[in-house]
């Protein structure tokens, strides 16, 4: 019987997206009706498909009278993104850790944060990659998008060097890592708790106290703030991250604020807002805490219990809520917070472009002058360096703030990417909010995800 015209028995069916392209069988080939290898590929070429074919598929094809089922012929590549540049820190050696027991989990390693001396490498930038690009069944490119550069800025106490993208250390003391460079603080210690004696603290550099914070007590760091043990309803503010041994015993009376991230084994009833992450082993209750990126409660018990809990990007726990159905409120996407400092962003740059404008016509006044009547000299020469200085100060923070708004908006954009992970339960009287959209949870689940899809809070389970 021979070849057989393929048109009769197969269709070939091309996803929207043209990255995979299968084939249909309506008609069953009888014993002798032959089809064969390059027929099929010839078939599929007809049909602009001539990327990503699967040899194993079209033999499977070839040799079965009738698909039950369509195959898959042929899958295009998908892009890979380049990942974005980013500062590493100096990795210290991990001391040996034995957790054999949630109870055993304890933070007291970052509250051990080695010191640098003078002049040693303390950190460097990896540079931001540049993906690889895809192609489609057709063979068509599909151009990725390469990471976005980060532009270095000036440390406290560190010195970076461009050309090998390398981190030095100007003093002894402790690294302390910020979104654009890494800096190095002088640290404050204190051996044992806060009290009368040593009374409130403000530091410019870190602080690590070897004891409790009581209540009342206010700590205000430039850099990084540690306590090995428990903080109780006191003021904490730090410029870099905030470290807790123990927890916080909040009684609605304590605050904590980082510009970075805060590290805690648990939170009763406090208040904390973080640039950053908010990490807790064990448990976070009754209270309110806003994170600039993620909140995660996981590596202990992860409950999340009451209160008002958001974060910019997701927020994860083993339980959300609990039997007794104590309201939970949970946000996620963007806070009013991101979207002042939008608007103060856009607010500032505006003033200093007009600046900038305003001393550029200034410095063409000095040029044309100096041009007519020869270099200037004594006041004149002085006010003209000021006006260069100057210019150069806000052509400077002009590019520093292009950055950090370059930087917000695409954060603001990956809105619809937020999630909320209950590892183990999603209980009842949980609230989910996620920006205008919201939901209350009336039922248990087990191992959920919530997301915002096509502008509706979906909870898949798995």
């Amino acid at each position: 019987m021979g070849m057989i015209d393929l048109v009769e028995y197969y269709e070939v069916k091309i996803e929207k997206n043209k990255m995979s392209a299968s084939i249909i069988q309506h008609k069953k080939r009888e014993e002798g009706e032959e089809v064969t290898s390059d027929q099929l590929i010839e078939f599929l070429k007809e049909h602009g498909v001539i990327y990503g074919i699967d040899g194993q598929a079209i033999i499977q094809v070839v040799s079965t009278l009738f698909l039950t089922e369509p195959a898959i012929l042929a899958t295009g590549l998908s892009p890979v993104a380049g990942k974005p540049a980013y500062l590493q820190p100096i990795q210290f050696v991990e001391k040996d850790r034995e957790i054999e027991t949630n109870q055993n989990l304890d933070l007291r390693d970052v509250l051990e944060i080695p010191a640098v001396k003078i002049g040693e490498k303390i950190g460097e930038k990896i540079p931001a990659t540049s993906g690889t690009d895809g192609y489609n069944v057709f063979g068509e490119l599909i151009e990725t998008k390469p990471g976005r550069d980060m532009k270095v800025r000036k440390g406290k106490n560190s010195r970076y060097e461009e050309d090998t993208l390398t981190f030095y250390s100007l003093i002894d003391g402790q690294i302390s890592l910020d979104k654009y460079t890494i800096h190095v603080h002088p640290t404050y210690e204190v051996r044992g708790d806060l009290s009368m004696k040593t009374g409130n603290i403000d530091f410019i550099g870190n602080v690590l106290i070897r004891g409790n914070v009581p209540a009342g007590f206010e700590v205000k760091a430039g850099g990084d703030i540690k306590v090995t043990g428990t903080v109780e309803a006191a003021k904490l503010v730090a410029g870099g991250s905030i470290f807790i041994g123990a927890g916080v015993v909040g009684q609605h009376k304590s605050y904590l604020e980082a510009k970075g991230d805060l590290e805690t084994t648990f939170i009763n009833e406090g208040e904390v807002r973080t640039g950053g992450k908010i990490e807790v082993v064990q448990a976070i209750l009754h209270s309110t805490c806003k994170a600039g990126t993620i909140v995660v409660c996981q590596r202990g018990k992860g409950l999340i219990v009451g209160g008002s809990i958001s974060a910019a990007e997701s927020i994860s726990a083993n339980e959300i809520g609990n039997a007794m159905q104590t309201k939970t409120e949970l946000f996620v996407g963007l806070s009013e917070e991101t979207l002042k400092e939008h608007h103060r962003l856009e607010v500032e740059k505006k003033s200093t472009e007009e600046n900038l404008h305003k001393l550029g016509q200034l410095l063409k006044v000095y040029i044309t002058k100096e041009k007519e009547s020869g270099p200037f000299t004594g006041k004149e020469k002085l006010s003209k360096l000021r006006v260069v200085h100057t210019y150069k100060e806000a052509s400077e923070k002009l590019e520093q703030l292009k950055q950090e708004l370059e930087d917000l908006q695409e954060d603001m954009k990956q809105d619809e990417s937020g999630f909320v992970i209950a590892e183990r339960a999603l209980y009842p009287n949980v609230s989910l909010n996620f920006g205008k959209y919201r939901r209350k949870i009336t039922a248990p689940f087990k191992r959920s995800k919530i997301t915002l899809t096509d502008s509706e809070i979906v909870i898949s389970t798995n």
